[in-house]
């Protein structure tokens, strides 16, 4: 009988991933579109081909640098960005973008099936995870973790989120199995992944400490006095291969780029006080508790319903993520990036408190039926993830394209654009600094700071104007001087003029000149020996 069990979940398992792969597929489509050319072109989130940039720079030979020579730090994720460069050193730029989106998609399965696996260890002890009820509960999570839009949204659009995510699963679930079996390997395995995960993202330092303030706690507690000194010392070590790596990126990026920390640290931290971070942030998170109140109030329940270690940890590592974006000041998008990767820890509490009022008897009481019970809980279950995900459903649906596909769409045309407008010898002046000079190659000035360091070192601008979401100032968008930018660096062609309080829209009237290639409009110094003239209205 369990065997035939087995198989059966694996085979709905395989049927459900079969769904999300086509629905990905036709994410992916609604994200791309066919140039004049007649080509079809893919885009990521523009943050990710940012790190494509650096990712082809580096595969060709020109380092790890967005402008060949210049040696600045304009990504956090550097592990996200060295795989970006395995699969540019053997595909084109259309195909490497493709791939890196079916790479989100693998990483979206694999995810769902380490929550699977996290959720045996949570509920275990729990007496509605019984033999009979086992499979539709794993089955139940599977479903649930991959329904919730912005998780996926953020892996198949590129962005780190979904490597980080599966590196901070895998790294909880060898964590959970060291403590169940104390089989040091597994303690090894964790720390290796969860270095991964910040190597991948370091602001994943605050789960990597929760999961080893977990695993002391056991250590200290739960073993005999003969084996806890040994535990202790395989601790150190694990522990201690994990600070190597971090210095190790510090020691790296000091070396190659002068600088202990990434440039978007500074960008998005330096000049910021704390009060003001808190304020940005604080506006910024309530739309987010609003969406998950119900979740995480069920989630919440099911930590102080029969309190255990393993669910305390999953909820810190929620409320971790929830605290942490409040302190850096918010971020420019509402598809809450920071807490994705935790949602899969808060889906699997809010099951296992449905779970726990569909097993209860006195809700059978109430209800008359434990039928009625069940239903009442997958209701509400339900409607935790029809909340979470409501002002996303438009896009589920594909009613509407993906959030910033028309942008990405318009960036590449305008790249294809430039290359047929332009020389090699041409720069650009950009506030999109992601598809732009990805798909032109050409020498890019960020006007936004991401990779220049004169941008990300002035002060932010706290006017209002560049404000938006619940925040008066958002970080990564707040810092600029388009007088350096545009007046001292001249780009051959600008994007725009305008950015919060400044506006060259005189000045650059008499040195720019605003031709047009076929629906591409382009904004161009007057003059410049690099732009073909005579392809241009």
């Amino acid at each position: 009988m369990n065997f035939i069990k087995n198989n059966l979940e694996k085979s709905l398992i395989t049927f459900i991933f079969i769904i999300y792969a086509i629905w990905s597929a036709c994410f992916i489509y609604e994200t791309s579109f066919v140039a004049v050319d007649g080509k079809r072109y893919f885009s990521l989130f523009d943050d990710a081909m940012i790190s494509m940039r650096y990712a082809w720079n580096f595969s060709h030979g020109n380092g790890l640098v967005w402008n060949t020579g210049e040696y600045v730090q304009g990504y956090t994720n550097l592990l996200m960005t060295l795989v970006m460069s395995v699969v540019t050193f053997f595909l084109n730029k259309p195909d490497s973008v493709l791939t890196i989106q079916i790479l989100g998609l693998l990483f979206m399965l694999a995810i769902a099936l380490l929550s699977i696996k996290i959720s045996d260890h949570v509920f275990k002890k729990d007496t509605f995870y019984t033999l009979r009820y086992k499979h539709p509960i794993r089955l139940l999570v599977c479903i649930s973790v991959l329904l919730y839009y912005p998780l996926s949204y953020w892996s198949l659009m590129g962005m780190e989120t979904g490597l980080l995510t599966l590196l901070l699963l895998a790294g909880l679930n060898s964590a959970l199995i060291y403590v169940e079996n104390n089989n040091v390997r597994h303690l090894y395995m964790s720390a290796v992944l969860l270095c991964l995960a910040y190597l991948t993202r370091p602001d994943s330092l605050i789960f990597s400490f929760l999961i080893w303030t977990f695993v002391l706690i056991y250590i200290y507690k739960s073993t005999p006095e003969k084996t806890s000194f040994n535990n202790f010392k395989q601790f150190l070590y694990a522990s201690g291969f994990f600070f190597i790596v971090i210095f190790g990126q510090g020691l790296f990026q000091y070396i190659y780029y002068g600088e202990y920390v990434a440039n978007t640290y500074t960008l998005k931290l330096v000049g910021m006080s704390l009060s003001e971070r808190l304020e940005n942030g604080t506006g910024f998170i309530l739309p987010f508790l609003q969406s998950v109140t119900l979740l995480l109030a069920l989630s919440i329940t099911f930590v102080i319903y029969k309190t255990n270690s393993k669910k305390l940890l999953l909820l810190s590592i929620v409320l971790a993520a929830i605290s942490y974006q409040i302190y850096v000041g918010g971020d420019p998008w509402v598809y809450w990036r920071i807490m994705s990767p935790t949602m899969p820890l808060a889906i699997i509490l809010a099951i296992g408190a449905t779970l726990n009022i569909a097993s209860s008897a006195r809700m059978s009481e109430i209800l008359g039926k434990k039928k009625r019970a069940v239903a009442l809980a997958m209701l509400v279950l339900s409607s935790s993830l029809f909340l979470a995900n409501q002002t996303f459903l438009h896009e589920m649906v594909f009613l509407i394209r993906p959030h910033k596909a028309i942008n990405n769409e318009q960036n590449v045309r305008l790249a294809l654009t430039l290359n047929k407008s332009t020389t090699q010898d041409a720069s650009i002046g950009v506030f999109w600094a992601g598809a732009i000079p990805f798909y032109t190659g050409l020498r890019a000035i960020d006007f936004l700071g991401k990779s220049d360091k004169y941008i990300s070192n002035l002060p932010p601008d706290l006017s209002g104007d560049t404000g938006w979401n619940g925040m008066n100032s958002v970080p990564g968008h707040n810092k600029y001087d388009l007088t350096y930018s545009i007046i001292k660096l001249r780009p051959t062609f600008i994007q725009d003029n305008k950015w919060g309080t400044q506006d060259l829209s005189d000045w650059t009237k008499n040195h720019y000149k605003h031709v047009s290639s076929g629906k591409v409009k382009l904004l161009l110094l007057k003059n410049s020996p690099h732009v073909h003239w005579h392809k241009l209205n």
